[in-house]
């Protein structure tokens, strides 16, 4: 391989790679290495750095199927992670039914370090969503865990219920299924 002072090369047993400096004679060169030293190495020791383009193969439907077999990779691993957090509300309840868990390690991959009152306004939020989605599918009843705590996200349900969907029938959930900690809404529809 013919090198010339300028090249970036990569080292072909060893992590690493270095811009050649020197060429010292027809086996051997100089190289400053990633960490700026003066290294000196045998030719067949490396091998020339190539952009990302240089390994496209001249079959390009080739490098098309292979990109989306990757991207179809990173979706079913984001799929497999959403069904993973969700599915144990699989346990609950029938099906005329949808049910959120308001329990903020369901909601978020981290609240470290999250205030209360901030950890109130996410779960606030998916409430908020998830009953406007729920009106909007005409569901009949839905359920919110809330869990029991000190009771401040079931007083800001029932709040936001009291205020915005009087005409919406609220009860605490069946202890046998949910235990203590979650309300059964019934959205009934406005009178006329």
């Amino acid at each position: 391989m013919n090198f010339k002072i300028g090249d970036k090369v990569r080292f072909l047993n060893s992590d690493g790679h270095g811009i050649i400096t020197k060429i010292l004679d027809l086996e051997r060169v100089e190289l400053e290495n990633n960490f700026g030293f003066l290294e000196e190495y045998k030719i067949s020791e490396l091998v020339p750095e190539r952009k990302q383009e240089d390994y496209q193969t001249e079959n390009l439907a080739y490098d098309k199927e292979i990109k989306s077999k990757i991207n179809a990779e990173k979706t079913n691993n984001k799929n497999f992670d959403l069904k993973r957090k969700f599915r144990h509300l699989q346990r609950y309840g029938s099906k005329e039914r949808e049910v959120i868990d308001l329990h903020i390690e369901n909601l978020i991959d981290s609240h470290n370090g999250m205030s209360n009152s901030a950890i109130l306004k996410i779960q606030m939020s998916h409430f908020k969503s998830f009953l406007n989605k729920s009106i909007d599918k005409k569901q009949r009843k839905i359920v919110v865990i809330h869990g029991v705590g000190e009771g401040v996200l079931r007083h800001e349900i029932r709040k936001e219920l009291d205020i915005y969907h009087p005409y919406f029938e609220y009860y605490d959930a069946s202890y046998d299924e949910f235990g203590y900690g979650a309300t059964e809404i019934r959205l009934i529809k406005k009178p006329n």
